[in-house]
């Protein structure tokens, strides 16, 4: 026996980095047309993107209230910006900002300390 999902467990299904944005909008929108009580469009476009990570959610909250195609197009849209750097990634973001608080960037092949104090010295 299958189980039916319900509105509440749409949210944790997540996009797998392997997939594109197409193929992953595409299998959540086939579980929540299984939800035991029936979802508006409305109500499946907000959980779905509840359901996004930071950088689609951000970019796709003024989509509330378009149709669930539309939404898919600009998903499509974002990830096209992310790949192509128009669009930065929240993760990268945090990856990278740690990081530099660790003091394990690099400038220039050059430790983060070294880089400082030639700038101090430099002015």
């Amino acid at each position: 026996m299958e189980l039916i999902p319900d509105e509440k467990s749409l949210t944790i299904i997540k996009k797998k980095s392997t997939k594109t944005f197409r193929e992953y909008a595409i299998r959540w929108c086939e579980q929540a047309v299984r939800v035991k009580s029936t979802m508006k469009e409305s109500k499946i476009v907000e959980a779905f993107i509840q359901a996004q990570d930071e950088t689609y959610y951000q970019h796709l909250l003024p989509a509330l209230g378009k149709t669930f195609f539309g939404v898919l197009k600009m998903g499509e849209m974002i990830e096209d910006g992310i790949k192509t750097g128009r669009i930065v990634s929240f993760a990268t973001l945090k990856t990278t900002t740690q990081a530099i608080q660790k003091g394990s960037g690099s400038v220039g092949g050059k430790k983060n300390k070294k880089d400082a104090s030639t700038i101090v010295v430099g002015q």
